[in-house]
């Protein structure tokens, strides 16, 4: 049976009616948004024009990159589909011929499209009009032919799937969305996450300072951290860990912040974004790579990041990446050692069956440190300023010790050109072991010995999380779809014992350690368990109209469990449901600019009662937001900016009938613009460039002091440049250099508004050089030297109340040895 689709027209093979599954959803989803699969015939041939045009084609089954071509080239194709079943396409991205487009697509696949004698083109094997030869002819566009899941090429990524579980064009997405590439990790030298993000806008990195045991950032005026992260799209901790794991960014390929509301894909969420890590994953070409480093405090680090194929047909491929490190930090006592090992392995059948399995271990040792008080750090002490290596704590008390393993794997099997299956799943075990002393007050009003106390928490827990998701390709006339079903499911089970005590005084500005015994009276240990099962079942559309306009429509409903035996939960058993929508549009010019607008919705299950027994209702956070998204054709760039305005509502307050309880009647806006440019200028300079006006208020609230207050640690503006660039001939070549600023506006210090923290500026460096411009024999080993705060200020990175600020990160140099081969 013949059918024509658009521009092109397939031959149906009976044996493309065997899946009801896939028939059913098809069905579900062409109800809900009233799109007929009714075939729009093309009269008389189409005339190709001889000229290039471009073209942004994703990699994907072969029958439906070929039928997009078709559509945007403006030709008549047919075949069987039983010639593309199973085949994939590298797709197509940049400026092609006809002739050229086809040649691309086709790739290695065996096929070929001849041109007919009334300007059509069908497709036949290879083999019988002789062997299939791209011409010689120059190409322009990107030829890496990137993956959402993948390594990109520089700095610059066009494509990401945290925004919608599809391998998707950033440039089509109605969200804002930054991707920090690896090559970015490794010129940048940055040890955490957090660090990886301070040249993101929207994204206010480090407020407790450089940590190495944790991460903490802002997202749009709401706090995330380690336990809200997501690794390949999953969780790996529980929302209340109260361990502290830093993910190793040596193990990430790249890092994906999606600002705004998101439960839609991924169920409880705070409204200000997510932030996925991608694993690094089996490469299908050799990649062998030794690492080490040195550098201020002592640091040394030893890592290897190894992969490739296993056999001659590329189905079996593998990847182990590790690191050990030890060092010290610029707070004395505080230790920072870490023992990483990801072992990673491919198995890929056929073209259409891809399976990976991916492993991580890592030891953490090294104390959180810990705030110090606003006197003495930002506001005046009459006995003078505290030192940035100031060291609140007892070295021969203070421990911590973080372990996590997680096994788990992707799979993916596509049925034809247009159905496919995902799922994705991790077990995760992770504990903890600490004891540390901190600040609680000033003893007198000298302002110079301080009062402290201890905490010791031992923890440990197990996560399970699992996705399911269908994925349908496919061409109704002048619409493509993209249309995707998931079930996805998490059960987590956490256990921890918890106890104080108060801890002898300590000199703040002539500390003298180790002098007995530091605990002078320990309170009672409280423990408790909790169990948190998440179920949530989600549908989304992608729809792309006459190859310029773009609808994504998604909708999920939620049930989460939540059981939990500590005195502060709600009930024993705690059930919330909700459900979370979403849509965005985006029109896409010819000259790749790109405007768009979306409205989104969050949760966050609230656990409490009211005085009167009430349950709480889960915070909610809804976000409107328009935007433009500018790609030219034929470059390696992309520049965004982006307007919202977002409101967490059902947020905890304290109740004035009752003291001691709260109700949910707060609420919190946060409205900014933000913009984001990345680009390659020629072959020699990368550029990055951002900035964020974030304007974040209490705006409801019954604590009359407090309404309309700034959250702390929360700037209004923030602003980043970095460059890069790379000599490329002369008696220079193989030499790089690079550098930054990033500028972070004041923040007010408590939630009263009561003092302020003032904006700081710093400076970043990076000198490289390829020794294989200076001896052929030298080819894969080079070295770099980077410098964090080059001219050393010294700043607060925030404060969270009089008793708690944090310095920002001083002067700090590594130097760096890399051979690969």
């Amino acid at each position: 049976m013949k059918h024509t689709h658009g521009a092109f027209t397939r031959h149906t093979s009976p044996n493309h009616a065997r899946h009801p599954l896939a028939t059913a959803l098809l069905g579900i989803s062409l109800a809900l948004h009233g799109v007929l699969l009714a075939p729009l015939f093309v009269e008389g041939s189409a005339v190709h024009a001889a000229g290039e045009q471009r073209y942004d084609i994703p990699a994907g089954p072969l029958g439906v990159a070929l039928s997009r071509f078709a559509g945007q080239a403006g030709v008549v194709l047919s075949f069987d589909a039983q010639l593309t079943a199973g085949k994939q396409s590298p797709g197509l991205q940049g400026d092609y011929s006809v002739t050229q487009g086809f040649a691309r697509l086709l790739g290695n696949s065996g096929l070929q499209a001849v041109e007919e004698s009334d300007g059509g083109y069908s497709l036949r094997a290879a083999a019988e009009n002789g062997a299939l030869a791209l011409p010689d002819v120059a190409i322009t566009g990107r030829a890496d032919q990137e993956s959402a899941w993948g390594p990109v090429d520089g700095y610059v990524a066009t494509r990401s799937a945290s925004a919608t579980k599809t391998d998707t064009p950033l440039i089509e997405t109605p969200s804002s969305i930054s991707v920090v590439t690896r090559q970015q990790i490794e010129a940048q030298q940055a040890k955490t996450v957090t660090q990886a993000l301070r040249y993101t806008p929207g994204v206010t990195a480090e407020i407790s300072g450089p940590q190495f045991a944790t991460d903490s950032l802002i997202v749009r005026g709401f706090q995330q951290g380690t336990g809200r992260m997501l690794r390949d799209g999953m969780r790996t901790f529980l929302s209340d860990y109260l361990g502290w794991d830093a993910p190793e960014p040596y193990g990430i390929e790249r890092i994906e912040v999606l600002r705004g509301a998101s439960s839609v894909l991924y169920g409880a969420a705070d409204p200000g974004g997510q932030v996925n890590l991608v694993s690094k994953r089996p490469p299908q070409t050799p990649l062998h790579a030794i690492q080490l480093q040195g550098g201020s405090f002592d640091y040394k680090h030893a890592a290897f990041d190894f992969g490739g194929p296993l056999d001659d047909q590329g189905e079996w491929s593998y990847r182990l990446t590790g690191l050990v490190r030890d060092s010290n930090a610029q707070t004395e006592h505080v230790e920072n050692e870490r023992t990483y090992i990801a072992p990673a392995l491919s198995w890929r059948p056929s073209d259409a069956t891809e399976l990976t399995l991916l492993g991580e271990y890592q030891l953490q040792k090294g104390n959180f440190t810990n705030g110090v008080p606003a006197q003495g750090t930002v506001l005046s002490n009459p006995n003078g300023d505290i030192d940035r290596d100031f060291y609140i704590g007892e070295p021969d008390y203070d421990r911590a010790t973080n372990e996590k393993t997680a096994a788990g794997y992707a799979f993916e099997h596509r049925f034809d050109e247009v159905w496919s299956v995902r799922q994705n799943l991790r077990f995760s075990h992770y504990r903890h072991d600490s004891k540390e002393i901190a600040f609680n007050g000033w003893t007198d009003a000298s302002l110079r010995n301080a009062d402290r106390y201890a905490e010791l928490r031992q923890g440990s827990g197990d996560l399970f999380t699992v996705d399911n998701q269908v994925q349908a390709q496919f061409a109704s006339g002048p619409v493509t779809r993209t249309v995707l079903a998931g079930l996805d499911y998490s059960h987590g089970d956490y256990e921890q014992q918890q106890a104080y005590a108060l801890a002898t005084s300590i000199d703040v500005f002539n500390p003298s350690y180790g002098n007995g015994n530091p605990i002078l009276f320990e309170l009672p240990a409280s423990g408790y368990e909790q169990t948190i099962k998440q179920t949530g079942l989600y549908l989304q559309d992608q729809l792309k109209f006459d190859e310029h306009w773009v609808l994504l429509l998604g909708g999920r409903y939620d049930w989460v469990k939540n059981d939990n035996t500590a005195a502060w939960a709600s009930e024993p058993v705690q059930r919330d449901e909700k459900f979370s929508g979403r849509a965005g549009l985006v029109y896409l010019f010819d000259n790749g600019l790109a405007p768009y607008l979306s409205h989104s919705e969050s949760f966050l299950p609230a656990v409490g009662r009211t005085a009167g027994n009430q349950v709480f209702e889960p915070e909610e956070g809804v976000q409107y937001e328009v935007g433009l998204k500018y790609e030219p054709p034929g470059g390696n760039s992309l520049y965004t900016i982006a307007a919202f305005e977002l409101t967490k509502e059902n947020v905890s307050t304290p109740d004035p009938e009752n003291p001691g309880s709260s109700i949910q009647e707060g609420e919190i806006r946060s409205r900014g613009i933000e913009l984001e440019a990345k680009t390659r200028i020629g072959q020699s300079l990368d550029l990055l460039a951002g900035y964020t006006w974030n304007d974040v208020e209490v705006s409801e609230s019954n604590e009359p002091a407090i309404k309309g207050n700034r959250p702390f640690r929360v700037p209004e503006h923030i602003a980043s440049l970095w460059l890069d660039y790379q000599v490329q001939g002369g008696a220079l070549a193989g030499l790089g250099v690079g550098g930054g600023v990033r500028y972070v506006g004041s923040t007010y210090g408590d939630r009263s508004n009561s003092f302020k923290v003032p904006s700081y500026t710093v400076f970043d460096a990076l000198l490289r050089y390829d020794l294989r411009y200076l001896d052929s024999n030298l080819d894969g080993l080079k070295l770099s030297l980077n410098a964090t705060n080059l001219f050393d200020k010294e700043y607060v990175a925030a404060c969270f109340s009089l008793n708690g600020c944090q310095f920002g990160q001083e002067r700090t140099l590594y130097a760096t040895v890399d051979y690969a081969w």
